[in-house]
């Protein structure tokens, strides 16, 4: 198994390789790894001309391994992790706490109050349903225009608008004015 500097050196090259311009000498490239590689870390000497000179392509190099190969970035990630402790189990230096969870009780709501609109609009309906207007007594023949005719009416009356006394509209009105006034 490869060590950690070798791995450096390896992708510091793979990523010189494939990065360097045209026409660049091998030299130079070995110079660049074998400077960038010390102690683990990335070194960049301030004497180091050819270093200088590669440090973007390389930092470009790394980067087009990395989406290149991410399975291969992933496992060194995770191999530098591990060398590193992040990876060490924490149940040695902390005790676990037991929390036991709280039960508060679920409060019911009672039932909601119904409005004042709602309120005349089913009066409404209702003597919509005991006149002779949308059908016979006691049915609606056309529930979808009977409503809508109770709620535009209920909302003339809301308003304080003007609603005929005649009609459907007048039978709605008296209805609906028991509540809305």
């Amino acid at each position: 198994m490869p060590t950690k500097d070798e791995l450096y050196q390896i992708i510091a090259a793979y990523g010189l390789g494939r990065t360097l311009p045209a026409g660049s000498t091998r030299a130079a490239a070995r110079k660049a790894t074998t400077a960038i590689v010390k102690t683990g870390k990335i070194v960049v000497p301030a004497t180091s001309r050819a270093v200088r000179a590669a440090a973007p392509p390389l930092a470009r190099g790394a980067l087009q391994v990395a989406r290149a190969n991410p399975y291969a970035t992933a496992a060194l990630l995770g191999y530098g992790a591990y060398e590193s402790g992040l990876l060490d189990p924490v149940a040695d230096t902390v005790q676990e706490q037991v929390v036991e969870p709280v039960v508060t009780p679920i409060k019911r709501s009672g039932r909601r109050s119904r409005t004042k609109f709602n309120r005349a609009i089913s009066a409404g309906m209702t003597a919509v349903r005991s006149s002779k207007f949308y059908g016979k007594k006691g049915t609606i023949n056309n529930a979808k225009r009977a409503f809508s005719a109770v709620t535009k009416t209920a909302s003339r009356v809301n308003a304080g608008k003007k609603v005929s006394s005649k009609g459907v509209t007048g039978t709605i009105k008296r209805a609906v004015m028991s509540i809305l006034r």
